[in-house]
């Protein structure tokens, strides 16, 4: 094949499998006259025999709370993109949510010799849980598997971060300069760094406007459309003395707009209802939702170059993402 192509075995092998840049090894042409031999010759990439070879699978794995979730889903499509220009295929394994499958799945992830492993879940401060997590992944980094964590939390690995404490700052400071003061808060419970951060900076945007949330108002749920919608039976009478009921992510929004219109309250209506993520069909029924828009897929290139690229596998890496508050349809300009 490498005859036929006229370039050098090795050449041909990267122009193939994928060198340190997957598949932007090598010139465009070169790449295309091998990949035109191979066809020729009925040849095609042998995964299990890269494997054996490298005694490392051409694979990254990737750990997500739910698929099902949009931001996960989201962060899934994100990382295949990434990986199909490296040349290496995504193993997605969901952990629901559950410490100890979490642990499970890594330890089994330890037998399947992947370069990397993303983790893309829901990091908490629950010290027991993020020790069993660190000692898992600390495994993996020893047997040469590279680790790259998706979110703040306090693991000594390369991260992906964005910025959801100002984010949710900028929103609760912009709702609150349009006029509305009485405010509500769906979150996750309170040991998810993610929705505890969120929290914190719409807090904090709304105290520089003088504006106090009652303890009572803020609702803590499972981080999910189911969550929001229980969030709106939790609040009770409370919701007719609001004028904005702020969920800490757009699929809590989602159910707690589905609960409300049960209950003959309409949003935006009769009472507004933010979310966190900008989930694109949210925007398509409700042209004035007030969200903010993380840029979801971008964690899959940021996540990849972290795990695969040469020179940035240093623990303390961090590439960091901003977030866009958008308020009543229209983007906060920073």
């Amino acid at each position: 094949m490498a005859r036929l192509a006229g370039v050098s075995v090795p050449t041909a092998s990267r122009a193939l499998n994928g060198g340190v840049r997957g598949k932007d090894s090598g010139s465009p042409e070169l790449r295309l006259r091998v990949l035109d031999a191979a066809d020729a010759l009925g040849y095609a990439v042998n995964p299990a025999a890269q494997t054996t070879k490298g005694g490392r699978a051409r694979t990254v794995a990737l750990l997500v709370s739910d698929i099902e979730d949009f931001g996960s889903a989201t962060i899934i499509s994100g990382v295949m993109h990434a990986a199909e220009k490296r040349g290496v295929s995504v193993a997605v394994r969901t952990t629901l949510d559950d410490p100890l499958r979490e642990i499970k799945l890594l330890s089994a992830l330890r037998g399947e010799r992947h370069r990397a492993v993303v983790i893309a879940t829901a990091r908490t401060t629950d010290a027991h849980r993020e020790q069993a997590l660190e000692a898992q992944l600390r495994t993996l980094d020893e047997h040469g598997t590279r680790v790259v964590i998706v979110g703040d939390s306090d693991l000594d690995f390369p991260a992906v971060t964005v910025d959801n404490h100002e984010s949710s700052r900028l929103l609760a400071d912009a709702l609150a300069r349009s006029g509305k003061r009485r405010f509500a808060i769906l979150a996750a419970p309170p040991i998810e760094i993610t929705s505890r951060d969120r929290v914190h900076g719409f807090l904090q945007g709304l105290a520089e406007h003088d504006i106090a949330v009652p303890e009572s108002n803020v609702v803590h749920q499972a981080f999910s459309r189911d969550g929001g919608y229980a969030a709106i039976d939790e609040l009770g009478d409370r919701i007719r003395e609001l004028d904005v009921i702020a969920a800490m992510s757009d699929a809590m929004a989602v159910g707690a707009i589905a609960r409300l219109r049960e209950l003959g309250i309409e949003s935006p209506r009769d009472l507004e209802v933010t979310g966190f993520d900008h989930v694109p069909m949210l925007g398509d029924v409700l042209p004035r939702f007030s969200t903010v828009e993380v840029p979801l897929e971008a964690f899959g290139e940021a996540a990849l170059s972290l795990a695969l690229d040469e020179g940035l596998s240093d623990p303390s890496a961090r590439i960091a993402l901003y977030g866009t508050p958008i308020v009543h349809g229209e983007p906060i300009v920073r």
